[in-house]
């Protein structure tokens, strides 16, 4: 059974824009416990990495060393839910945002509770998991000059002509 419920667009929209602007406060992430209290964007030439060796001492370099740490560790369910394919539970770490398919995706792929999104793709279940708003997003520079220049996820982002 197919059980997605339909959402207005402009109702989605606003999630996603209330998602962002929540990454923004520090008390949420704080109350998070990231380290970090803004979202970091960083270069373009942050997408260009193609080993996720190089990705975590980029994180490491950054600060995000307890986010990475946090997320190895793995925890057993209780329940049958261990029966059923769902043995562990990893916490989330932070959200990386790129504006194309690159090479960073698939290096990013691999840390446990990393999550790697393009800026076009974004919804309100990877910007704030289980509904609960701050999580640490690493933003590339491209990512979001992509967001600015096709205006995404803004209320009316195609153009209406209005009759003289």
């Amino acid at each position: 059974k197919d059980f997605s419920q339909k959402l207005n667009i402009n109702e989605r929209r606003k999630a996603i824009r209330s998602a962002i602007s929540a990454s923004l406060n520090k008390e949420l992430l704080q109350e998070k416990g990231y380290t970090v209290k803004t979202p970091i964007i960083l270069t373009e030439d942050f997408e260009r990495i193609k080993k996720t060796k190089d990705v975590v001492n980029l994180l490491i370099k950054l600060g995000l060393n307890l986010e990475l740490e946090k997320a190895r560790k793995k925890k057993v369910r209780a329940g049958a839910s261990k029966l059923r394919g769902r043995k562990y539970r990893v916490k989330k770490g932070p959200l990386i945002v790129v504006s194309e398919k690159c090479e960073l995706i698939k290096a990013a792929e691999n840390l446990p509770g990393f999550d790697v999104s393009l800026v076009s793709n974004l919804n309100a279940e990877l910007l704030a998991p289980g509904a609960n708003p701050g999580r640490l997003i690493l933003w590339s520079n491209k990512s979001i000059e992509k967001l600015d220049k096709e205006k995404l996820y803004m209320k009316y982002s195609r153009k209406i002509k209005l009759k003289e």
